[in-house]
């Protein structure tokens, strides 16, 4: 529903007080109870918090004590064989079975674990420590076991509480458990598996430092308990209420009171890194709930009263501001329908003067950007003809061709589908938009491909060699950068001569990249080297009609990696003749 710009600020005006209004009554009202609620939230995290690294210890000592048992080459050797044989040798087992128990007594280093067994293959144990095991009980058959939960590694796993049923004196009694795989128990043996199954107390490892007796420690696994004390007085409904908050995935809640248990309670939780189990402290409220309960009048007649004066003052506020604002919008409109020669009154309103200046600056930058955006275009759209213009030679693809042809009437059919091979991939490579920016390896490798074509023709005139830091083969880099450089050394620095050396470099240095092709050939006297490198450095090379790849590759350059990248020559008489290619570094490399 539409509404108008006064309706508008009001309801603005009114939402923004009325919510200072409420948080400022909500500072009222938690004045008297903000520190003590405090206090207690600092309380229960601290427990929490112990309780965690108390808990993380232990497990972090189960666990490497479960990976020392588990990886015991004595107890690998025994279960390999209780996996791989169908009769069992009791010589060997009852050999096997001494050195496993010994072996397995390692876990009393730790002191609560309850009962350890190893199961085989089949998910019946094969070796047990502590109380004596149901014989015949499936561990793939009980769900607890199916869905026992990875940690810090994809092996290793935790179950919450579950039924000690596999055990003869089990007692109806609950149990956590670590589960351990054997790994390389059956390396010989693909369908076979091995666990290590260790039972441990988490209750000894629990305890409340807060010096608070109300205070009630739980463990979670995501919302379902895995541990919750039996003289717990919370309601089921204020347990689901809990579960509810931890899927929210909240640090800290209230658990509001129920019909059957009339009180509120503070539940502040951490996740252990070790299980992923969530630890939680709970206290009860009813000393804070007491205290708010005598505040909650006295804020709510004071919200009312401010509420009231803050419609009224927005309503006073819109008038005085309405009609500048309508005077504004009729001028945008304008400028929306087309209109560039807008002007805007002075106004008494400060905010509304300078909308106008920057409407009528916008207007100026809007006429000034047009016209750069075509010159731009006009520019683009030449550099775009250029650089096609001179993908590849056409004296080149001419020479190739004749060269083919001369290799067929010789029946030099090796050298054809080397130098057809290469043509193709030279001529793929480069059908495309010349403004693709490659990776460095694919164009060096293009390279290479023209100068192993060149080569081909010239008779294997050409002695180069390639150098390049490993670390910049996947870097950005525009389409056909140092093939027409390979291209000016042969046509230029190799001619009349029987065979040349070629060099291309490239270093990382730092936060630049150097690219460097030099050649043994004829040097470029002084005059035409600082003539190039003055052109290159003008920054316009768009009405030139010489050395136009060299030019248009360093206006790419500067459009691609800013205005310090750029292509610079270098030759003097009793040294080569190198053509350098700076890039710099982008940041986010």
């Amino acid at each position: 529903m539409k509404v108008s710009l006064r309706q508008q600020m009001i309801i603005s005006f009114s939402a923004v007080f009325i919510v200072l209004i409420v948080i400022f009554g909500s500072l009222i009202l938690n004045y008297n109870i903000s520190s003590y609620q405090n206090q207690s939230y600092d309380s229960i995290n601290k427990v929490v918090k112990a309780n965690i690294s108390l808990i993380d210890n232990y497990l972090d000592q189960l666990i490497t004590v479960s990976k020392i048992v588990a990886n015991d080459q004595d107890i690998i050797k025994a279960v390999t064989y209780r996996n791989s044989v169908q009769e069992v040798d009791y010589a060997v087992e009852l050999y096997n079975q001494r050195e496993v128990s010994s072996k397995i007594k390692q876990l009393d280093v730790l002191g609560n674990i309850t009962n350890a067994l190893i199961i085989g293959n089949d998910y019946e144990y094969l070796y047990y420590y502590g109380s004596s095991p149901v014989r015949g009980y499936r561990f793939d058959q009980q769900e607890w076991f199916n869905d026992a939960n990875y940690i810090d590694t994809k092996y290793i796993r935790f179950t919450n509480f579950h039924p000690a049923d596999y055990l003869l004196d089990h007692n109806n009694r609950n149990t956590v458990s670590v589960i351990t795989p054997i790994i390389n128990a059956n390396q010989y043996y693909a369908a076979g598996r091995a666990f290590l199954m260790s039972d441990f107390n988490i209750d000894p490892i629990i305890s409340d430092k807060s010096g608070q007796g109300n205070m009630q420690i739980a463990i979670y696994d995501g919302i379902n308990p895995v541990y919750f004390s039996n003289n717990s007085s919370l309601s089921s409904v204020q347990k689901e209420r809990i579960s509810e908050g931890l899927a929210n995935g909240d640090k800290s809640f209230t658990v509001a009171k129920s019909d059957v248990h009339p009180v509120s309670y503070l539940v502040v939780n951490e996740t252990s890194q070790v299980s992923g189990w969530t630890i939680l402290g709970i206290m009860p409220l009813t000393e804070i709930e007491d205290m708010k309960s005598t505040n909650t009048t006295f804020v709510i007649i004071m919200i009312v009263i401010a509420c009231i004066l803050v419609i009224m003052l927005s309503g006073l506020i819109s008038k005085s501001i309405l009609n500048p604002m309508q005077r504004l919008l009729q001028r945008f409109n304008q400028i929306a329908s087309g209109r560039r020669d807008i002007s805007f009154k002075e106004s008494k309103s400060m905010e509304i003067n300078l909308i106008s200046e920057t409407a009528e600056h916008m207007l100026k930058n809007i006429n000034q950007l047009t016209d750069d955006i075509v010159e731009e275009q006009k520019r683009l759209a030449s550099e775009q003809l250029k650089v096609l213009q001179h993908q590849i030679n056409p004296h080149f693809l001419n020479n190739v061709l004749q060269s083919i042809k001369s290799m067929a009437i010789s029946g030099d059919t090796e050298s054809i589908s080397k130098a057809t091979t290469l043509l193709g991939k030279i001529l793929s490579y480069s059908v495309y938009n010349p403004y693709d920016l490659v990776e460095l390896k694919q164009e060096l490798s293009y390279t290479e491909n023209y100068i192993a074509l060149q080569n081909i023709r010239f008779n294997g005139m050409i002695i180069y060699s390639l150098s390049c830091d490993d670390d910049l083969d996947h870097y950005p880099v525009p389409k056909l950068m140092i093939q027409p450089l390979v291209e000016n050394a042969i046509e230029h620095g190799f001619e009349d001569r029987r065979e040349g050396n070629l060099s291309i470099v490239v270093e990382d240095a730092g936060d630049e990249i150097y690219i460097a092709v030099t050649n043994d050939g004829s040097v470029v006297n002084s005059a035409e080297v600082e003539h190039i490198n003055n052109i290159l450095a003008s920054q316009d090379t768009y009405k030139q009609n010489k050395s136009i790849g060299l030019l248009n590759l360093n206006q790419r350059l500067k459009s691609c990696f800013g205005m310090q990248a750029g292509v610079k020559m270098l030759s003097r008489e009793g040294m080569n003749t190198s053509i350098v290619i700076t890039i710099p570094k982008r940041k986010k490399d």
